[in-house]
């Protein structure tokens, strides 16, 4: 066989495998067109290139038409010979007008002469369309699924094409039992427990109808690959829906989730910090009126006292206001203190005895203010207390309480009521008794959906009617968290627009049962006269344990009308607030029929003192503040019983002050006006005071001093140079016999039970938290000095 006719054939065969074949001739810029599939009417013409060029180039797909002519003109062929490029493939794109484009495999070849010059460009191509789909396939399949698999449901059967790694691609799988691979697949490959279930959502008769119907199914599963839990999402779709022939696809998702897991628990903590910061953003702002409340009230009272200063019964009033206020701001500063340490669990909890009466008459005179302006009406009850004297944290039992009140004040509208109830029942624990306090109001009441969140810190609820009251959104946290540590807890029920109630457990530890010489009030009679008829059986109750004969009524004309039936009695307590007749009018006419032997006390939940002179002239002739407890009414009783005259005036200093001539007390503080209080209040016990401004100069002058000349020693806590912890420690230190006696007391405004157990262990005796309480300073003082 001759050359030309092997070329003939080569030719030939070229033909049968391209779709397009061009000879471009460079000398005079023409082309012959041997084969096109694209334009078949052009074949075996001759063109010129230019204009063929810029024809075709239309039905190149538009991204690749600078592809075109970088690589398919006249100046890229001579491009190729400059730089001894001889032969040239790459992808070319031309448009489809079903798929939008299919690919073409497109060949340069430069063709020389005799001579071995170039002068001829051999351009080809063929559609490689299926084999560039294929492929993509090929990497999808390797790169989003574990496999594809294809399954003549009807049949089934099916082959199933898995992933692997670079150009390892295994061999596809076939097999003529669908049903039965996948159950052992699922049971070699699942938990026991979920295997089972997934057989039956991979089944033919479960997946069929839902393809049919929604012509897509998803189920999701836990895979064990490699002893590790994978999750997997497998879906179905038709291939050919007329010969129900699927696709069914199988991808991990385990990263995808937990990516999506990671996101969700990155947005939520995202969310809780920006609440927390807007809730904290409005709490400052709602502290910000909170605090200057009872600053304004301290202002002003300070103020007014100045414009009387020959007043004395004014200025006495002024200073017992500042005093309540000055204690409301103290406890508002508490609460914002406390709510840091609730958050890091630090909270701790002191044991001192107390009264019940005097917590609750503490807790009415710092709201006193705030209900009487919103004249609405307070009703307290006490029944069944067993023991007055009880040990505890008195401050914290008072600050939960105190939240309890003000949020029944400020959520009650003008002129409603508010019920306090106090109950002491058996505990559990052995020498405490559990005691329940009850706050009941008739006011805006809570809606269900904030009702949950009502003991979470810095939560207020967005409801319009309360949006102008004031608050922290830390009182109800805080009270809660202050009834837990006492095992108790805090019970709320509400009703939105009928009112809420909160009921505080706690169990105190006992303080002793009272006892009562009782026996110049056996068979008394007495006559109680309160509109609120629990009230009356309350105090009945109280004046039968203590021997004496008790009745009521509830209003002022029943009380007048037994006096006018000629009842008598050895004493008649009337409430000062009653509608008709009240406490004084009531009064008054009682007077003009017994005469003045028989004693008329006034009892009240409210501050008396503005009605004080008129009940007087009215021949009233004691007051008792309610609750009503035992103890009060048996002391009052007794007053009467034996003709003591016994006058009880608040002051806003000690009754008595003790007087220690001849002691020497060092003050150690650093700051002025601290320093100037501590030394002019302990000035009136006649003792000598000396001072220190920080702890370094305190151990100085303890040092130079000769043994048992100071008897006591006052440090605060926080100074500069040296605080007084370390200060203490090195007192103690001392090789001297009077600094094993001599008692150090802390004076702080670092006033929690931990720093309280801190100042001990550094060898302090005792810890008075600032503000100064005046009587607790003294009774010290006192104690260590008897």
């Amino acid at each position: 066989m001759d050359n030309t006719q092997k070329s003939n054939e080569s030719l030939a065969n070229y033909r049968y495998m391209m779709d397009a074949i061009w000879t471009i001739y460079l000398e005079d810029g023409s082309v012959e067109i041997l084969k096109d599939s694209m334009i078949p009417e052009l074949v075996n013409t001759k063109q010129n290139y230019a204009s063929l060029h810029n024809i075709v180039k239309n039905d190149v797909y538009p991204p690749d038409r600078n592809l075109w002519d970088e690589t398919i003109s006249i100046e890229a062929f001579h491009q190729m010979i400059a730089e001894g490029c001889f032969h040239k493939t790459f992808d070319m794109r031309f448009c489809n007008d079903h798929f939008g484009f299919e690919w073409h495999e497109t060949f340069i070849d430069i063709l020389v002469n005799e001579k071995g010059i170039p002068d001829r460009v051999l351009l080809s191509s063929h559609n490689v369309n299926d084999q560039r789909k294929s492929q993509i396939i090929e990497v999808a399949v390797r790169s989003e699924y574990d496999y594809v698999i294809y399954i003549e449901a009807s049949k089934n059967s099916y082959v199933m094409y898995t992933s692997g790694t670079g150009s390892n691609t295994p061999p596809p799988i076939a097999s003529n039992d669908y049903e039965a691979v996948v159950a052992e697949y699922n049971r070699q490959y699942m938990a026991p427990e979920l295997s089972e279930e997934m057989t039956r959502l991979l089944s033919i008769a479960h997946v069929n109808p839902i393809l049919r119907e929604h012509g897509e199914y998803i189920v999701y599963g836990t895979m064990i690959e490699n002893g590790v839990n994978r999750e997997k999402k497998m879906r179905f779709s038709y291939f050919d829906k007329e010969k129900n022939i699927w696709l069914m696809t199988r991808t991990d998702i385990t990263e995808i989730r937990e990516e999506r897991r990671q996101k969700l628990l990155l947005q939520e903590a995202l969310e809780s910090a920006t609440a927390a910061n807007r809730a904290k953003s409005d709490f400052l702002s709602r502290m910000s009126h909170d605090v200057r409340t009872p600053i304004n009230a301290i202002i002003g009272m300070t103020a007014i006292a100045g414009l009387h200063m020959d007043d004395q019964n004014r200025i006495a009033d002024c200073l017992k206001k500042i005093t309540i206020s000055s204690k409301l701001l103290l406890n508002l500063i508490n609460e914002v203190l406390d709510m840091s340490k609730l958050e890091s669990g630090k909270i701790m909890l002191t044991e001192e005895t107390f009264k019940l009466d005097e917590l609750l008459e503490s807790l009415f005179i710092m709201v006193q203010q705030s209900f009487e302006s919103k004249r609405q009406k307070l009703h307290i009850h006490v029944s069944k207390v067993k023991h007055e004297y009880l040990i505890g944290d008195v401050q914290r039992i008072q600050q939960a309480l105190l939240n309890m009140l003000t949020n029944a004040i400020k959520y009650t509208p003008e002129g409603g009521q508010i019920e306090i109830t106090v109950e002491e029942k058996p505990s559990v624990y052995t020498g405490y008794g559990q005691f329940e306090i009850a706050v009941a109001d008739n006011g805006i009441g809570m809606k269900p959906e904030f009702l949950a969140k009502v003991f979470e810190p810095f939560e207020r609820s967005n409801d319009t009617a309360i949006r102008n009251i004031q608050g922290t959104g830390l009182g109800m946290a805080i009270s809660r968290h202050i009834a837990q540590m006492m095992n108790g807890d805090i019970q709320v029920e509400s009703e939105y627009g009928k009112g809420t109630k909160f009921t505080m457990s706690v169990h105190i530890k006992l303080g002793g049962s009272d006892e009562y010489d009782n026996q110049v009030l056996v068979d008394l009679p007495v006559l109680v006269v309160d509109d609120d008829e629990i009230s009356c059986e309350i105090a009945t109750e109280n004046l039968q344990e203590l021997g004496m004969k008790p009745e009521w009524v509830l209003s002022g004309d029943e009380a007048v009308q037994k006096i006018t039936d000629g009842n008598t009695y050895f004493a008649i307590i009337i409430d000062l607030m009653m509608p008709g007749m009240n406490g004084i009018e009531t009064a008054q006419k009682i007077r003009e029929y017994v005469g003045p032997d028989i004693p008329i006390i006034i009892i009240s939940a409210y501050d008396y003192s503005g009605y004080e002179i008129e009940a007087l002239k009215a021949g009233v002739n004691g007051f008792i503040s309610k609750p009503i407890m035992k103890s009060k009414l048996f002391h009052l009783m007794k007053k009467f019983a034996t003709n003591k005259n016994e006058e009880e005036q608040a002051t806003i200093v000690p009754r008595i002050i003790t007087s220690f001539p001849n002691k020497r007390i060092l003050v150690v503080e650093d700051n002025e006006l601290n320093r100037e209080i501590a030394y002019e209040l302990l000035q009136e016990t006649n003792a000598e005071i000396e001072t220190a401004e920080d702890g370094q100069e305190a151990v100085d002058k303890v040092s130079a001093s000769p043994e048992g000349y100071y008897d006591l020693i006052i440090m605060d806590i926080q100074m500069p140079v040296m605080d007084g912890l370390e200060a203490t420690r090195q007192i103690r230190r001392l090789d001297r016999q009077d600094i094993k006696e001599i008692p150090i007391v802390a004076m702080s405004a670092n006033a929690f039970a931990e720093d309280v157990r801190l100042s001990l262990e550094a060898g302090m005796n005792e810890h008075i938290p600032k503000p100064i309480d005046i009587e607790r300073l003294y009774q010290i003082m006192g104690k260590w000095f008897r």
